[in-house]
């Protein structure tokens, strides 16, 4: 009984997955202790990787073969073998957005459908994840206003955004990181550490990457909400009440540092809506481009923040994945 030199357990020892395990198919898949048996030909045909790694014979060896099909050894989790599977054999298991789906089923795939070359799969994966971590600052604001849902079902941990962080740097997806850093870096330091696993999984160059951050994004929360002294405007219609409306904000704004690390300065949205509270034709017009102004201004700056290339460059980089027919 051949056991296997990672796991040492024997092939009838280990479990095999029920909706993946085709009893008329020609090929068995083994990750970690978990067996799958599909078919090469539907394997093949949507990724060229296995398609090359099928065409190359293989020694016939001791464990190599389960009643008398192949055994080919992944070195990948079983949990995204299995959702990367289940995708390619089942077309109504990931479908395209806006149709629900799981933060681990977006994961797994995004990260095999990559490694084994599914074109497809890696695509839509991606476009999941972007309704999570946008690219664009009016889908941002939209996501931290909740007007616009996720596609991704996930706890707002930050656990989650280490781990997309690390996934997304593992497959070139680049535009997404401006966001997903971002998401990271509004919890506390002694947040980010004490997600001892995903943290831990990160290299130094990204640890320190958060850190410095963090400390950037501090800067430019005080530096953001400047545009509220030019408030009450010098056509106000009311300058007690206008002034009223901007101490209110202040006040928004010290709360949110008093309870926190305020890292977190496109949350513009909660001091923009104090708009409605100002003189109609004076300053509520001057609120409302000053404070877009703002944030525009600082979404245009955070990719430099994180030491990643432009938002021109990241874009580029995203239709060359997403726009493209192969």
């Amino acid at each position: 009984m051949e056991e296997n030199a990672q796991t040492g357990c024997s092939l009838d020892q280990c479990r095999r997955v029920p909706d993946l395990w085709f009893p008329d198919a020609n090929l068995v898949l083994r990750a970690e202790n978990t067996l799958f048996r599909v078919y090469i030909a539907l394997l093949c045909a949507r990724s060229s990787v296995f398609s090359d790694m099928i065409s190359v014979p293989q020694p016939a060896e001791p464990g190599q073969t389960l009643d008398g099909h192949p055994v080919v050894y992944l070195y990948d989790s079983a949990a995204e073998v299995e959702v990367f599977l289940r995708a390619i054999f089942d077309s109504n298991y990931l479908m395209p957005p806006p149709s629900p789906t799981e933060f681990a089923i977006v994961m797994g795939v995004m990260r095999l459908a990559h490694k084994y070359d599914v074109p497809y799969l890696f695509r839509r994966a991606l476009v999941h994840l972007e309704s999570s971590y946008p690219a664009t600052l009016s889908e941002f604001i939209a996501g931290i206003t909740k007007t616009a849902a996720t596609h991704v079902n996930c706890d707002e941990d930050v656990a989650v955004n280490l781990i997309t962080i690390r996934a997304l740097l593992e497959v070139g997806a680049v535009w997404l990181l401006p966001a997903a850093y971002y998401s990271a870096c509004t919890f506390l330091p002694d947040e980010l550490v004490s997600a001892r696993k995903s943290w831990d999984a990160l290299g130094a160059e990204q640890q320190q990457r958060c850190l410095t951050a963090q400390a950037d994004l501090v800067r430019a929360t005080t530096r953001t909400y400047r545009w509220l002294r030019r408030i009450p405007s010098l056509d106000c219609d009311s300058p007690d009440g206008c002034q009223r409306a901007v101490s209110v904000a202040y006040q928004a704004l010290e709360r949110r540092a008093d309870k926190k690390l305020d890292t977190n300065p496109l949350a513009g949205w909660a001091v923009n809506k104090l708009s409605a509270k100002l003189c109609e034709d004076g300053c509520r017009p001057l609120w409302n481009a000053l404070c877009t102004e703002a944030l525009e201004s600082l979404w245009r700056e955070l990719p430099g923040l994180l030491g990643l290339p432009e938002w021109e460059e990241l874009y580029k980089r995203r239709a060359e994945v997403l726009e493209a027919t192969t």
